[in-house]
């Protein structure tokens, strides 16, 4: 398996976020370690992006706002290394005082980013009140801050809310009636991975059914169409959450020995990995199956807690999140 080239993608600066998302693929949330991306590996980072093609990133977390000294920093080197940074994505969970908002503003402003994307969502409404966002969005209109509202949708539904306060999915489902929280796919992009596997992709295929489906390898692991680089220094293949792939491995082939779960799963994709885990004492815990990413996600849970370490899989907390 190689990474060739890369064609658009993110920077994950940290994974801890005031939110928990219930559709977080990278399984995000205030448990996780307060790690933030340093200078070096995001030079780094920045450099392997533009040896492969890529001139121009997201940064993404977690909550990069968390830690605004810090996102500062990797916005520097970002404009040293000659990286355009497309866009910030935020929650607006920071957005308390509107005139604090509107100087961090006018700092990223000042360093050449001209786009917030406004996560705004039921799953964020869980834990962001709508007043924040509203602080953020007149914050930005104020300062000549760009703006991709996502999804702006969703902000038409919350209009009747009272925005001083967060509502879980069951209030929303109440308040908008039954079949909410199972049409939000429909109207929002939702990855098969990290939490969302616990709400949704739960039912479809039987375990043979879904071997049957994918006996070939898995070809979206080398998709570059939306990919992100970490803080720890990793590359996550396909957004496949919980898989690592050293930055420094990018461009070049994939040595066996280091990668033997991606290189299994490029070659002979959900079958060949769940073959490989059956012989170490495996042992499926569902009859039914609404997506091979659920599947793997299990066989992958095994093999971190019963199999000793796979340097692959990564990182750890995502497996305990």
């Amino acid at each position: 398996m190689e990474i060739k080239y890369l064609q658009s993608g993110g920077l994950i600066t940290n994974y801890y976020c005031t939110c928990s998302c219930r559709h977080c693929l990278y399984r995000c949330g205030p448990h996780w370690p307060k790690h933030y991306i340093s200078a070096t590996v995001a030079s780094i980072a920045f450099e392997t992006a533009i040896r492969l093609s890529c001139p121009s990133l997201h940064i993404g977390g977690g909550e990069p706002f968390l830690n605004f000294r810090a996102l500062v920093d990797v916005l520097k080197v970002a404009r040293s290394k000659g990286i355009q940074v497309e866009y910030i994505e935020t929650n607006a969970s920071w957005c308390i005082d509107e005139d604090r908002v509107k100087e961090r503003l006018e700092k990223l402003l000042s360093l050449g980013v001209t786009t917030l994307l406004i996560s705004i969502s039921p799953f964020h409404l869980e834990r962001v009140p709508l007043a924040r966002t509203y602080t953020l969005l007149r914050a930005c209109k104020n300062t000549g801050m760009g703006t991709f509202p996502w999804s702006q949708e969703f902000l038409n539904d919350f209009s009747r809310l009272d925005p001083r306060r967060c509502y879980t999915l069951e209030e929303l489902e109440e308040i908008f009636g039954p079949g909410y929280i199972k049409s939000i796919p429909n109207r929002y992009w939702i990855h098969p991975g990290g939490r969302a596997l616990e709400l949704y992709f739960q039912e479809g295929f039987t375990l043979e059914q879904l071997l049957e489906l994918f006996p070939y390898g898995c070809e979206e692991l080398t998709n570059t169409s939306h990919f992100h680089m970490d803080l720890y220094g990793n590359y996550v293949p396909g957004l496949c959450s919980g898989l690592a792939i050293a930055v420094a491995d990018l461009g070049h082939q994939l040595p066996q020995g280091k990668y033997p779960i991606l290189n299994l799963l490029s070659k002979k994709g959900i079958k060949g990995l769940f073959e490989m885990a059956c012989s170490m004492g495996f042992k499926a815990k569902r009859r039914s199956y609404g997506s091979k990413c659920l599947l793997c996600l299990e066989i992958r849970s095994f093999l971190v807690e019963k199999k000793g370490v796979f340097h692959e899989l990564a990182p750890l907390e995502y497996y305990y999140q």
